[in-house]
């Protein structure tokens, strides 16, 4: 038997709250999540203990933010050409190029390079 009793797979009830959880388009309490998924409050907010719906919700909050990974890389690159000092200064950190722990001297003569790279 696995671990922590991981080898179960979560009910169809635990099916339904995870994938309720992770699309966007709800934007409900966790009431309103409950009552349209017939779940009592307690018992979903007992599943937060549950390894079993932890991992399922994990692997479904890994798929999806996966399958929208192109399209958030798009529009922070838009937003870097539009002239984002923020978005460009995020790109950098995201790959690698730029750090919280770089000094304020570093910093602004990154921003400078960028300013005279938009003129």
């Amino acid at each position: 038997m696995a671990q922590n009793g991981t080898d179960r797979e979560p009910t169809a009830r635990q099916k339904k709250v995870a994938e309720m959880l992770i699309n966007p388009e709800f934007q409900g309490s966790i009431t309103e999540l409950c009552s349209e998924a017939n779940v009592p409050r307690r018992t979903f907010y007992n599943w937060r203990d549950d390894p079993v719906f932890c991992n399922y919700l994990d692997g479904l909050i890994d798929k999806y933010t996966d399958s929208e990974l192109a399209g958030v890389w798009k529009a922070l690159i838009k937003q870097c050409l539009s002239g984002n000092v923020q978005a460009i200064r995020l790109f950098f950190e995201l790959k690698g190029k730029f750090s919280q722990q770089q000094s304020k001297e570093e910093t602004s003569e990154l921003y400078k390079a960028l300013e005279r790279a938009w003129k």
